[in-house]
């Protein structure tokens, strides 16, 4: 039987603590759920968020105004330290990490796409993670994605997934301000309602991500349209991942026809 293929967004926000250091607990806990979802005859690719905020927090952190070379080193840097956490955690599962990282020429260029793509499926072949991230140390301004949403959005496609889960801070969409305890959850959004629930986004950004929900919304859209469901929810509540896949409600999902 064709294992059905998970992509995993993780956020900054979720992988990292109140100081910006990398909160092992939480990758820690992904991890053994990743290994629980591969072994219930899924295909996972991670898509992982963290790597400036992981190398900043070994600089000066009295640096408020941070230049494109700051963030090329704080990213060369924190890619090595995260991508060891990843394969630290995933040893203990007896699962291999393979380190993906792109910039958005890989899916404008026909040539990189077609042998980016044949990586990934390679790499899967293999019983192998991928864990991709955008290559911030030789992106420019011009082949930055917006976040890493975007990022996420395009991998999907490109791999067929049949599922998506944006790992995040907050517990879904909300159906207000997030700060009025009366507001609550939506729990399912069907392709026929996206237009109206659009009314619940705010243009908001998080600390140290990159993205808000008004970009996760758009990409969750668009893979709905192409007919994959979309899960979003709290990247740190305990077994997010496998509650979500053994069909408990859990954040909001997005429903394609």
């Amino acid at each position: 039987m064709q294992k059905k293929k998970i992509v995993i967004k993780i956020g900054t926000n979720v992988i990292t603590n109140e100081v910006g250091n990398l909160d092992l607990n939480v990758i820690k806990h992904i991890a053994e759920q990743v290994s629980i979802v591969r072994n219930r005859n899924y295909e996972v690719i991670l898509v992982t968020s963290g790597a400036v905020g992981a190398g900043r927090v070994l600089f000066d952190k009295n640096n408020k105004e941070e230049t494109v070379s700051d963030k090329q080193v704080y990213a060369a840097v924190g890619q090595v330290s995260l991508i060891n956490t990843y394969t630290k955690y995933f040893k203990k599962y007896k699962v291999g990490c393979a380190q993906i990282l792109v910039t958005r020429e890989d899916f404008r260029d026909k040539v990189h796409y077609e042998n980016m793509e044949n990586c990934f499926l390679n790499v899967l072949k293999r019983d192998v993670l991928p864990i991709v991230n955008e290559n911030d140390i030789v992106a420019i301004k011009e082949l930055l994605f917006t976040d890493n949403d975007e990022l996420m959005g395009l991998v999907a496609l490109q791999l067929k997934a049949d599922i998506v889960i944006v790992l995040t801070s907050v517990e879904g969409l909300i159906n207000g301000d997030p700060k009025d305890k009366n507001a609550e959850v939506v729990s399912e959004i069907k392709i026929k309602d996206l237009k109206n629930a659009k009314k619940y986004i705010t243009k908001d950004k998080t600390t140290l991500g990159k993205g808000g929900m008004f970009s996760k919304f758009n990409i969750a859209e668009k893979l709905v349209e192409n007919g994959v469901t979309v899960f979003l929810a709290n990247g740190k509540r305990k077994n997010v991942i496998t509650d979500i896949i053994t069909g408990k409600k859990v954040g909001t999902r997005f429903t394609p026809k």
